[in-house]
């Protein structure tokens, strides 16, 4: 459903940048997520993309208002309640992501949740112009502040600019944080992999899927803030849950997006033993 979007003056441009807000029950947090967003300073127009899924919260009045004070950059989804998808007996969001997605007319994309918001407004105008000048590259990733998290940042990145190859990224299944990053539209390739349906965690299927596309760029340069949220599906659930999660998600990517088996038995392998050493092992009792 939209929210009176087709006369909107948005409707009228052509936007060179999509930016996909999907949101629910962030009501602490979507204004200055949408601030963070309508600040930024380019020389292209773009477009804000809101899924709105149908808060109680007062999340959704906070979307509408903000959608008819920006009608040349907004463009409103609500959703209902009775279209979610359901998976391990819980209502998701996974449908109104998607549909962001397939919604989304700019030439590159950018996703940022509500409850997450930029903080240099130079954001999309940084990631743009090397997306532009490497046209080999499908995905440019900048560094993030992970507010809540005793490192303040995912493990793993480097300090310098940085651009990886396919190979070279092979070993991971994520980088970085979605709220970082911009990507080449090719949502309708995407979508049209059953993974989007079957894989548990969407982040890593979206990072797998445009890194084997073409080279990665990364800017040591933090331009987001991810909340860590506990009530998240991934940190609701039990560890042993996760770890299965994890290995099912290899099986996923392997199966539908990079087709490597030797990725697929090393992450799998790693997994399995992770899983032994944390479940398995102490609840036989057996020492090393």
């Amino acid at each position: 459903m939209k929210y009176s979007n087709e006369s909107k003056l948005v409707n009228q441009i052509e936007p060179l940048v999509s930016v996909c807000v999907p949101t629910f029950q962030h009501v602490k947090y979507i204004q200055e997520c949408l601030d963070s967003i309508l600040s930024q300073k380019t020389n292209f127009p773009y477009e804000i993309l809101i899924g709105e899924d149908d808060s109680t919260d007062g999340t959704r009045e906070i979307c509408q208002n903000y959608a008819d004070a920006n009608p040349y950059k907004i463009r409103l989804f609500l959703r209902s309640a009775e279209d979610k998808m359901v998976r391990n007996g819980r209502k998701t969001g996974r449908l109104n992501h998607l549909a962001l997605y397939r919604s989304a007319r700019g030439k590159y994309v950018c996703i940022c949740d509500g409850d997450d918001f930029w903080v240099d407004s130079q954001k999309l105008q940084i990631q743009f112009d090397l997306l532009e000048r490497y046209p080999n590259a499908s995905l440019c990733i900048t560094d993030t502040f992970i507010d809540g998290d005793s490192l303040g940042r995912s493990s793993g990145l480097p300090h310098e600019f940085c651009i990886y190859t396919p190979d070279q990224l092979n070993k991971k299944n994520y980088f970085g944080h979605i709220s970082s990053w911009m990507m080449r539209n090719a949502m309708n390739e995407l979508l049209e992999n059953e993974v989007v349906m079957k894989a548990n965690i969407l982040d890593m299927v979206l990072f797998t899927f445009y890194k084997i596309r073409g080279n990665t760029i990364f800017v040591p340069k933090v331009t987001s803030v991810y909340n860590l949220n506990p009530n998240g599906v991934y940190r609701s659930r039990s560890s042993i849950q996760n770890h299965k999660t994890m290995i099912e998600m290899n099986w996923y990517l392997f199966y539908y997006l990079h087709k490597d088996p030797v990725q697929f038995l090393r992450t799998v392998g790693h997994s399995v033993k992770r899983y032994y050493i944390n479940f398995i092992r102490p609840a036989k009792g057996i020492r090393v």
